[in-house]
């Protein structure tokens, strides 16, 4: 038997019958599912069998950049080996028409094989992104399209809330937008969004619960061009970029490919160099039975973690032992992001709470 699975669930049996008095309770908070990291959609110009190598390829290329966060792994000698047989990774595909298009565009959907996906990555040294270190980002975007001026809500319909959502989808950012509706709107001002002001934008994203907030600001000149500024606020970090272009759809393709860029940088394991030793951390207020799951199912979740040990119960704090792939710069960049826990206040380094 692994002896780190022993102990988890020994440890498990000791939280319980110390903590047996405790009543449980309802946890709220916790983030749904990302969308399949590893499928992908894309044009195609008939069925032939001769052609579907092609796509299947140009599909494992999106899913790839996807879940590393970087476009330039493309280049890497050893995921090029990767794109020279795609098959070997598709668990199964399918055509289908996009309803919508006029006429009809007929696409093809292809599912690969994530494990095999992610062990490919990992012989070879590449940083692999995760579900568990993507945190919800909720984006107050605010337009000014030639006189109108309007911030872009999760129900609105425009052609910017579509094109945000498929370029979301694309590099498995999971994105939030505000409902601005009467409470939004009471809290949240177009020129506050405009002039990026995160006091007020922050008190107003609390009800929505992200892991982190993006401010962007997209501008249309006179001769139909397009300006997009971003900032964000990701965990204990902040940046900033810019972009133009001429179609809207380019514009939030790059800014949202961007921060991708930006949100997996550190965060991404990988198994280059050797594996880290056990680092201890701990976390306090795990006072039910759904607590204890909850945590114990977020950091065994965590990609780079290796092994994870339930090695003390002191009341409803819990100290673990990790082994980890990467850095425990890594590992704390990863947590800082997350929604389960937070920095323990006023504790010392590698203590953490769960977030209520």
């Amino acid at each position: 038997m692994n002896p780190f699975m022993d102990i988890s669930y020994h440890g498990l049996t000791r939280l319980f019958v110390i903590g047996a008095f405790l009543c449980l309770s309802s946890v709220s908070g916790i983030t749904p599912a990302r969308d399949n990291l590893f499928e992908a959609d894309v044009p195609v110009d008939s069925q032939q069998p001769d052609l579907r190598t092609a796509y299947m390829k140009t599909a494992l290329q999106e899913v790839l950049v996807r879940v590393t966060g970087q476009p330039e792994v493309l280049k890497r000698d050893s995921v090029r080996s990767m794109l020279d047989t795609p098959e070997r990774f598709v668990q199964q595909y399918r055509y289908f028409t996009l309803p919508e298009s006029t006429p009809p565009r007929l696409m093809l959907r292809v599912d690969f094989d994530g494990g095999a996906i992610q062990q490919a990555l990992r012989q070879q040294g590449v940083a692999y992104w995760g579900k568990t270190e993507r945190p919800e980002i909720l984006l107050w975007l605010a337009i000014e399209d030639r006189g109108t001026r309007y911030i872009v809500s999760a129900q609105d319909g425009s052609d910017a809330s579509g094109e945000l959502q498929q370029a979301a989808r694309q590099r498995g950012i999971p994105l939030l937008l505000p409902l601005m509706d009467l409470e939004d709107q009471s809290q949240v001002r177009f020129t506050d969004v405009w002039g990026g002001f995160f006091d007020g934008v922050q008190s107003a994203s609390a009800r929505y619960k992200p892991g982190d907030v993006l401010i962007g600001r997209l501008n249309r000149s006179p001769s139909g061009g397009w300006v997009a500024r971003w900032d964000m606020r990701a965990g204990r970090d902040s940046g900033s970029w810019s972009g133009t272009g001429d179609e809207l759809g380019g514009v939030l393709q790059a800014g949202i490919d961007t921060l991708s860029e930006r949100l997996s940088a550190g965060v991404a394991a990988t198994e280059t160099g050797a594996v880290a030793g056990m680092t201890s951390i701990t976390v306090e207020d795990v006072n039910t039975l759904m607590a204890f799951a909850r945590v114990d199912d977020y950091l065994s979740s965590l990609t780079a973690v290796r092994r994870l040990e339930l090695a003390r119960v002191d009341g409803s704090t819990l100290q673990y032992a990790l082994q980890l792939a990467g850095s425990l710069d890594g590992l704390t960049q990863t947590l800082a992001i997350g929604t389960v826990l937070e920095p323990s206040p006023g504790g010392a380094p590698g203590a953490y709470r769960i977030r209520q």
